[in-house]
């Protein structure tokens, strides 16, 4: 060919790929978009509400981040279109007329149930679905079939707490502060009523108006000194109200060191109280100086959480260098549930019009994602976020509901919580646990007393990571805090030494190196130096990453009776960030050959296929269900220190194939590439046997050898097409057959490193 005909042709390939790369683009930036609308407040607002629109937002598009890079829905992007309704009645009202003629196909928010409820009313008479993370009041969903929430409904939110005060906390009388908004009074009404009905007093109660000032809050305050003097305190003071109606009071209660336990409902667990205290000399001295030991529920703690909720965590960390709240893990499930039921309806109904989700149709598409919602209405067809939830038959989300406590400005679990039993067949002697109060009753729902166990891990050293048997060496300090009798220690690790676990052999915990009782709460340090396993995957080898982890569950206890929950406060928040150069100085120094990324903790439920032979389970069908605590390190193979000490030789051989191309071509022989080939192949070999005799796929470095096989092959084929007559007698042919290998041997070479980078760095 000749030297122009090649430049030609690689310029064609050049503008051909370049005019490719374009239209994609252009593709990308003009496909069909679905648009989602979120209403949120975010101007003309006081400080902790406008954290909480921020939060909303960043919890549903943090979601829908993760749709889009994994390529949207069918290969179309989604669009999170921001309404800003101020947190007034008004405003929502306006906003919600705008959105109900915009191209949006559902509206998530809005964040208070006053708004919702009146909102709720434009959206029903218009055809659009809504769905609130945050809106409690029962009244938001109550006849309009168009609204949904993934946060318990307060009727049953009332009763809880309610039931916790008087069974959990064993309280008898109680003060109950409220506002007087929907969300207030309804909630006040029904902490009321349970607990009258519960044995329980109302000591006295307040509503709060929304004139209420600072002379309000010290009458407040004198009334309850008053009840002290008579002898006639309160054991808790329950407030039904919205954070920023309570904040002055709860900080004055502190300062004129009242001593009374404080209990919030879900407005007061999200952690952006503590944000609100701040900037108060007391705080800054001693951090939670306000909110230490204040109850409150939530829909999510993240110290029990998931391994995706862990995930979520972190990101938002990465992102906004702040801790999430719980605000942000109900937004980011409202958004999942909106993107699970187009997927659903997609993949579901074969017989859709192919107007559906295309804009064409909004009125059809808003009908189906009502549909597809209305849909996930069972365990069966529950959706997996942050937690697992449903839809019931008021479309209020069926998900455990959890106590927490402030801690060092934390909110962590309560030593007890209550979780719902799926199926009292499961449940031995109930009539008697009953009676015991480990289990309770709330109208319809029977809930067992789970106790909560706070783990906490220091990694000392990890060493003698052994890619062979996917082994490696923890030295490390664990401890566990818990309150009553669950002898939380006795556990089973799942991942001891793959040698003993195939022994039989078991790590068991020695005595402790610390054992210090702390207020009534067990505190107990242990030192473990020993192997762990992780099955390593080599798909990607040399450009693998790894996890290194210890997981353990309890030895006999399941999930209803005990639940591992990672203690944030004790570890000093190591586990919510990417790992610092000090601990790979310290801790991962002996493993050079990789870098670590990050360390997670968090919990899950691990599933005991056998039944163990218990009765109840097997007539249930059901399983035995564990906390599994997790501890993961993410680390990756350090490409630099390995193409050195390993890849070099291979770029030799490389560099040695393409200098050929500059000798004498009667020095080009077969023999010459064939020598070489031996000694690639040989060194290829050598190199694999680094890995676990197991491995029988096709690695990374495999496909790099290949790459330069095609390249001897590709020498070897110019090589016999030279020594043809036509070529030896023809300098000019000749001389034009090693310059086109001399274009085409970088050339793919380059093609190559693209695609290597491409598949595994971006």
């Amino acid at each position: 060919m000749h030297p122009r005909k090649i430049i030609v042709f690689l310029s064609l390939l050049v503008l051909a790929l370049t005019a490719s790369i374009g239209i994609a683009i252009f593709n990308s930036q003009n496909q069909e978009k679905i648009t989602i609308a979120i209403a949120v407040p975010s101007t003309n607002v006081g400080e902790t509400i406008q954290r909480t629109g921020n939060s909303m937002f960043r919890g549903a598009q943090l979601y829908i981040n993760q749709v889009n890079k994994a390529g949207g829905i069918q290969g179309k992007l989604l669009e999170l279109k921001r309404y800003d309704d101020q947190h007034k009645l008004e405003v929502a009202e306006e906003v919600a007329k705008k959105i109900v003629q915009s191209k949006a196909i559902a509206i998530i928010g809005h964040s208070s149930s006053t708004i919702s409820k009146a909102a709720g009313k434009i959206y029903q008479d218009s055809g659009i679905p809504a769905i609130s993370g945050s809106a409690t009041a029962d009244t938001v969903t109550e006849g309009n079939d168009w609204y949904f929430r993934t946060i318990f409904a307060d009727s049953y939110q009332g009763r809880f707490i309610a039931h916790y005060l008087k069974q959990v906390l064993g309280y008898s009388k109680i003060c109950l502060i409220h506002s007087d908004d929907t969300y207030g009074l309804g909630l006040g009404q029904t902490i009321e009523a349970t607990f009258r009905e519960l044995g329980g007093n109302i000591v006295t109660k307040w509503q709060l108006d929304p004139s209420q000032n600072k002379a309000t809050d010290e009458l407040i305050i004198q009334q309850l000194k008053k009840l002290k003097e008579l002898g006639q305190a309160p054991e808790a003071v329950v407030f039904a109200t919205n954070r920023d109606q309570v904040i002055n009071l709860i900080a004055q209660m502190t300062r004129q060191n009242l001593k009374i336990p404080l209990f919030g409902a879900d407005d007061l667990g999200d952690i952006g109280n503590e944000k609100t205290f701040a900037n108060l000399p007391e705080e800054r001295n001693n951090k939670g100086f306000f909110t230490n030991g204040l109850y409150a529920t939530a829909p999510i703690i993240y110290d029990v959480a998931n391994d995706q909720a862990q995930k979520l965590r972190r990101t938002f960390e990465e992102i906004h260098k702040d801790a999430p709240g719980w605000y942000v893990a109900s937004y980011y499930d409202t958004a999942s549930a909106v993107v699970e039921a187009i997927k659903r309806t997609l993949l579901t109904n074969k017989d859709l019009p192919k107007t559906a989700f295309t804009g064409k149709n909004i009125k059809q598409d808003r009908y189906l994602v009502r549909e597809g919602l209305a849909a996930i209405n069972s365990p069966e067809t529950a959706i997996q976020g942050t937690r697992i939830f449903y839809f019931d038959a008021q479309r209020n989300a069926v998900a455990p509901m959890a106590v927490g406590r402030f801690d060092k400005t934390n909110l962590v679990s309560a030593f007890i919580q209550l979780q719902a039993i799926p199926n009292l067949r499961t449940v031995p002697n109930l009539e008697a646990q009953i009676k015991a109060g480990n289990i309770l009753q709330i109208g319809q729902q029977y809930l067992q007393k789970t106790d909560v166990v706070y783990v906490g891990m220091d990694i000392n050293q990890v060493s003698n990571l052994d890619e062979k048997t996917s082994t490696y060496l923890m030295d490390c300090y664990l401890w566990f805090r818990y309150k009553g009798n669950v002898n939380a220690e006795k556990i089973e690790f799942l991942n001891y030494g793959v040698n003993r676990l195939n022994s039989g052999q078991k790590l068991t915990l020695d005595v402790p190196v610390q054992a210090l009782p702390e207020q009534g709460v067990k505190h107990k340090v242990y030192r473990i130096k020993a192997d762990f396993h992780e099955e390593f995957d080599f798909h990607n080898y040399p450009f693998d990453e790894q996890n290194l982890s210890i997981r353990f569950r309890h030895a006999n206890l399941t999930r209803d009776k005990l639940i591992y929950a990672i203690d944030f406060v004790g570890m000093r928040d190591k586990s919510s960030h990417k790992i610092t150069k000090e601990w790979k100085q310290q801790v991962f120094n002996e493993i050079s050959a990789w870098i670590p990324q990050n360390i997670s903790f968090y919990q899950d439920t691990l599933i005991n296929e056998s039944s163990l032979g218990y009765r109840e389970v097997i007539d249930t069908n059901s399983n035995l269900e564990y906390s599994r605590f997790n501890v993961v390190i993410d680390i990756k193979r350090d490409l630099l220190s390995f193409s050195i000490k390993n890849l070099l030789p291979l770029w030799f051989f490389v560099a040695v194939a393409y200098a050929l191309f500059f000798l004498p071509f009667e020095h080009f022989s077969a023999d010459l590439l064939i020598g070489l080939l031996l000694a690639i192949v040989f060194y290829h070999l050598s190199l694999l046997q680094a890995l676990p005799d197991g491995v029988g796929y096709v690695v990374a470095l495999d496909y790099a050898f290949y790459i330069v096989y095609l390249l001897l092959g590709l020498e070897l084929l110019i090589v016999i097409i030279g020594h043809k007559k036509s070529f030896q007698n023809s300098e000019l042919k000749l001389s034009k057959l090693i310059m086109l290998g001399r274009i085409v041997f970088p050339g793919i070479i380059l093609a190559a490193c693209s695609l290597f980078y491409w598949l595994y760095f971006l």
